[in-house]
């Protein structure tokens, strides 16, 4: 089991997630001279992209081969999908040939027996702190896991469970899979929903501004859904002031933009009982400054710039600008 983890391990961390193996229709044929074609166990078939997608992962998958000699059986490694909650990997293998005892090294179990989906199932032990996996024997040699790593090792095991049944309906004595339907995430919504980013700002609002321009360019994120930014570029060259940026996050709650998740706002700014959280070195950048603003318990907004080359000035632009965006903002 350490050398099956180690390079599960490491297809992990690399985060890429490829095609799975092609089924090949037709019946293997031994070579002259040679014993029995052993049919090649394709992992990635014990969850169908229906099933993937209910659990919030995406398809295809990533196949690992048998190996053997590193007591490694085939298997099938999945990213969850972007927007899911936490981050997560989510691993299956299926044994056909390989003595699950000496697989295990001597692992102890960590529960009990547990009847999921028609199969007893029993958590072991694993080199990854966060990592929850559950083994079924199906035969003399012949098993089958189902793991999850998620950073956390309970909410690792609650994905677990939950891709269980999904997975036992795909392995010899598993029963029928249970309906399952993917964990409805809020759309955008509320007053932000259609608004323009630019008009944030007027422009004899944008004059009061030091050393920005006066137009604003429009456009939309790619780390952040449904949200969209108005960019007004700075007029004085590499150092000094940086841009003015308005960001608007029709399903973005304001404790999820980059750089303020877990992360305590430094100073509170309050413009006409607006509260706005403030960010001196958002994201870790020394010369970059934010702030938040909650809409609704799903939207809000944030207010960035920054300036490069003296510290004492990173918010000004950004508290300066505080006011004038507040006052446009719908209702």
């Amino acid at each position: 089991m350490r050398m099956k983890w180690q390079a599960a391990a490491a297809v992990a961390a690399a985060a890429v997630v490829a095609g799975c193996t092609v089924t090949v229709g037709g019946s293997a044929s031994p070579v002259p001279g040679q014993g029995p074609v052993t049919q090649a166990v394709d992992a990635c078939s014990l969850l169908s992209p229906e099933q993937l997608d209910a659990l919030g992962y995406r398809s295809p998958g990533k196949p690992v081969k048998e190996n053997k000699a590193r007591l490694q059986p085939p298997m099938c490694l999945w990213n969850s999908k972007d927007d899911v909650e936490p981050p997560a990997v989510l691993d299956v293998g299926l044994a056909t040939d390989m003595d699950f005892g000496e697989y295990l090294s001597g692992a102890v179990p960590k529960s009990s027996p547990q009847q999921i989906g028609g199969l007893n199932w029993v958590q072991y032990g694993s080199i990854l702190p966060d990592d929850c996996t559950f083994y079924a024997t199906l035969g003399a040699k012949s098993f089958a896991y189902v793991g999850v790593s998620a950073g956390k090792l309970d909410k690792s095991c609650e994905l677990a469970r939950r891709a269980i049944p999904q997975a036992a309906a795909h392995l010899p004595g598993g029963q029928d899979a249970p309906p399952i339907t993917a964990s409805a995430k809020p759309g955008p919504a509320g007053p932000l929903l259609s608004v323009d980013p630019c008009t944030m700002l007027k422009p004899d609002q944008v004059a009061q501004l030091t050393n920005i321009s006066p137009a604003g360019e429009k456009d939309t994120s790619s780390t952040v859904p449904d949200a969209s930014f108005c960019l007004w570029d700075d007029t004085d060259g590499d150092d000094g002031q940086k841009a003015f940026e308005v960001w608007l996050g029709p399903s973005t709650p304001v404790g999820e933009w980059p750089g303020t998740k877990n992360v305590n706002p430094t100073e509170t700014v309050d413009v006409g009982g607006k509260k706005w959280g403030l960010f001196p070195n958002m994201g870790g950048l020394r010369v970059t400054c934010g702030a938040t603003l909650a809409i609704t318990d799903t939207s809000s907004v944030q207010v960035v710039s920054g300036f490069i080359g003296d510290d004492a000035k990173t918010c000004d632009l950004v508290k300066q600008g505080l006011p004038l965006v507040t006052a446009n903002l719908p209702g």
